[in-house]
């Protein structure tokens, strides 16, 4: 009786262990599964653009910009700065356009074509100036874009100073005045008075 009693006892917990395993199994495929639906759902921050700086971005047709920001330390005139991406293999004119007191004012920039991003704003780069725009530093503009027939994108760029030190010496450089010159006027030429000598007399024959 008794090893019958001890082979029943035996049984069941080679029964319990087999049953331990498969809940086990079962819950690492469970959470595995979650993890894997979570990836899904789930937008992945790879499949996104972000712009690692203090600008913004916007895609304006076949262009792509990236890091826009305006640096202005009085609210008045500004640099713009940012990135393109053109991959078109020809050149594309982009507009760029704000309001301000009422007033449209607008820029064109001439995007060339290249596989790598081109700077625009810093450094020994291309200047694109916007003047009489009206926020002060730490505010953000409403600016408008559009490129080669595309639909107008709008995007809010963050203003800041050249106090930052990522930002200084970035003011924009005035544009020269140009110096006046006196246009020399050719005199005319000088009409020759015409001859007034008197007509020969006869002289009388006596």
């Amino acid at each position: 009786m008794t090893r019958i009693l001890l082979a029943h006892l035996l049984f069941l917990e080679d029964f319990l262990v087999k049953i331990r395993m498969v809940l086990i199994t079962a819950l690492v495929a469970a959470v595995a599964l979650g993890t894997a639906g979570c990836n899904l759902i789930q937008p992945q921050a790879t499949t996104h653009h972000y712009d690692p700086s203090d600008g913004v971005g916007a895609n304006v047709g076949d262009i792509k910009l990236r890091n826009l920001v305006l640096i202005s330390d009085n609210g008045q005139v500004g640099q713009l700065m940012f990135d393109a991406i053109n991959t078109t293999g020809t050149s594309i004119t982009l507009h760029v356009a704000f309001t301000a007191n009422g007033s449209v004012s607008k820029q064109n920039v001439i995007i060339p074509s290249s596989e790598q991003p081109i700077g625009f704003g810093g450094p020994d780069e291309k200047q694109v100036q916007l003047s009489d725009f009206g926020v002060p530093p730490g505010g953000m503009i409403q600016l408008a874009f559009e490129a080669a027939g595309s639909e107008t994108v709008t995007t809010f760029v963050p203003v800041l100073t050249t106090a930052q030190p990522e930002y200084k010496g970035l003011t924009p450089t005035p544009t020269p005045t140009p110096t006046p010159t006196n246009t020399l006027i050719p005199s005319s030429a000088a009409t020759t008075a015409p001859s007034t000598q008197p007509a020969p007399t006869e002289t009388p024959v006596g």
